[in-house]
């Protein structure tokens, strides 16, 4: 973000939100850019952009959040935990726990975050550890399986208290050879002789 913009959560979120909205806000007067204004912007000129209807719907809502203070500053947010950051994030429509995570990792910069959903996490997990099945939140428990949840947690509990660095090397187990992440092939389930 070009230096001199203001560094409240709204103008951040609305840099990182669209790349038809960041080269617009590159191209504005960083001095004129906060959550009012933004708030004061006709839906068409913010479709304009590139931006589509839900993502206006809420930069409303995030606008709105941080005129009226229903959300926290962003120096109030470096004063709670995690959990507490998640909770007071997630009221904003658009925002839930897989986009405050990425907030947490790259704008707070807090070590020990492990974002689950995140599908470059999943992808890197598998590779790291070779995994045959997918990694996905829906993955069903079984002995067999370490890709649920609560598995990749529990196996992520190694890493603690630096996940968020352990998930930039997973992210980056992804990207390492510029081939497409082959999405695991479940293995076939034995079925009994006749």
């Amino acid at each position: 973000m070009p230096a001199g913009y203001d560094k409240t959560l709204a103008v951040r979120y609305l840099y990182r939100a669209d790349p038809g909205l960041r080269r617009t806000i590159d191209a504005a007067d960083p001095r004129h850019l906060d959550p009012g204004l933004v708030a004061a912007l006709p839906d068409d000129e913010l479709r304009a952009c590139g931006i589509s209807r839900p993502k206006v719907a809420a930069l409303r809502d995030l606008s709105d959040a941080v005129r009226t203070g229903r959300i926290p500053t962003l120096p109030e947010l470096t004063t709670l935990d995690d959990d507490e950051v998640i909770a007071a994030l997630t009221v904003v429509r658009g925002v839930g726990r897989w986009t405050v995570e990425m907030l947490l990792i790259f704008l707070l910069d807090r070590p020990d975050v492990f974002p689950l959903a995140d599908v470059g996490v999943r992808r890197g997990f598998e590779r790291a550890l070779g995994l045959d099945t997918p990694a996905t939140p829906a993955t069903p428990a079984t002995p067999a399986s370490p890709s649920t949840p609560a598995r990749m947690l529990a196996r992520s509990g190694i890493w603690a208290p630096y996940r968020s660095v352990a998930s930039w090397y997973l992210w980056r187990a992804v990207d390492q050879t510029g081939q497409p992440t082959p999405t695991p092939t479940p293995t076939p389930t034995p079925t009994p002789a006749d």
